[in-house]
């Protein structure tokens, strides 16, 4: 009797021990699943291949959560639950994609951090995914690249394996070598400074001059930037012809007035073209011409006649005796006017004496 009930106790021990292991065993695996002091983001990708839940997610290396539930959605993409730790920011814009730890390793999601100041709430996705590389499509896409290359490598034993072609290449590999020389002597010549490209590259005053000219580029830029400025303000006279309507409507009108004498002036010369008024007859009648040149000519021959002191007029103008003698002539009229005006008075005095008396 004694010896069952040990047995008994043992086995209710060990039933008890196994409830507790299973307790503990379900707890740890939630808490991995699910792990506390978390906020769920979501994430959908076109293939979430090698990746399961509880896998870490990473941000710059560093374990920031973990993969939640993984289900798949109507449209034949996978929706991903990311549960990341609280104090953990996730930007609005940024990326998550899918990696893996080494060649052959196990899965885990990165998120990139975006430049956006606002962060997703609990329960938001993440716009910008990328899914996994998948080694096998890789493998699959170099398949036709290495039978190229394979086809390439046999062209090429072909081509070596006759006389001329392995002269060609002893060819080619000379003019290899013989360009590397040329291009280490340009390399010497341009470290010693030689030649244009060696001074720009170690002539120091230059440098100091295209420094200097650079530093003229960029007042100037900013000088024009200022004008551009005061232009786009309205100062100046440009910047008022660019700016003030007002005067730009008053050009508008003097460029009319100026369209409207250009027309006249037109007609003007049309006028004249026509021989119409007395500037239009003299450009345009021959007859009038003609008459003008014999006048012209006339009084050519009259100065010619009077400055060789021919005629009356040339005697006027040339004999000086003529002047002598005028000037004496006027001085006698003069004379005999003068004495006539003290005549006058007494001759009219004794006149009127002279009626007095009678």
């Amino acid at each position: 009797m004694y010896k069952k009930s040990t047995e008994i106790k043992v086995g209710i021990f060990v039933i008890i021990a196994l409830a507790v292991l299973a307790y503990l065993t379900v707890k740890l695996a939630e808490e991995s699943f699910r792990p506390r002091g978390t906020y769920p983001i979501y994430a959908v990708f076109e293939n979430v291949s090698g990746l399961v839940r509880g896998a870490r997610v990473e941000m710059a290396g560093v374990e920031i959560g973990r993969v939640g539930r993984i289900e798949l959605l109507p449209v034949g993409k996978a929706r991903v639950e990311l549960l990341i730790y609280r104090g953990v920011k996730i930007s609005t814009d940024a990326e998550a994609l899918i990696r893996t730890a080494g060649v052959l390793g196990d899965r885990f999601v990165e998120i990139r951090q975006g430049q956006a100041r606002q962060f997703l709430a609990p329960g938001k996705e993440i716009a910008r995914t990328e899914g996994p590389v998948d080694l096998g499509e890789v493998l699959a896409e170099m398949g036709p690249a290495f039978k190229e290359l394979r086809k390439v490598a046999e062209g090429l034993s072909d081509v070596l394996a006759t006389k001329e072609g392995r002269r060609n290449l002893q060819e080619l590999i000379a003019n290899f070598r013989d360009a590397s020389a040329s291009l280490k002597q340009v390399a010497e010549r341009i470290s010693r400074g030689e030649g244009t490209l060696g001074k720009l590259l170690t002539d120091e005053e230059l440098y100091q001059e295209i420094k200097t000219s650079f530093g003229d580029f960029k007042v100037t830029m900013a000088n024009l930037r200022q004008v551009s400025e005061r232009l786009s303000r309205g100062q100046g006279t440009l910047g008022k012809l660019l700016t003030d309507e007002k005067l730009y409507h008053e050009l508008e009108e003097t460029l009319k007035e100026v369209k409207k004498g250009s027309t006249a002036i037109a007609e003007v010369a049309d006028r004249l073209n026509r021989g119409e008024g007395t500037l239009g007859k003299l450009l345009t009648d021959e007859e009038l011409y003609n008459d003008l040149r014999d006048t012209v000519r006339t009084l050519n021959r009259i100065a010619k006649k009077v400055d060789e002191g021919k005629g009356t007029l040339g005697k006027l103008v040339n004999d000086d005796s003529l002047y002598v003698e005028a000037k004496r002539a006027l001085q006698n009229v003069n004379r005999a006017t003068s004495g006539l005006q003290e005549q006058v008075p007494i001759t009219v005095l004794g006149t009127i004496a002279g009626a007095a008396m009678h």
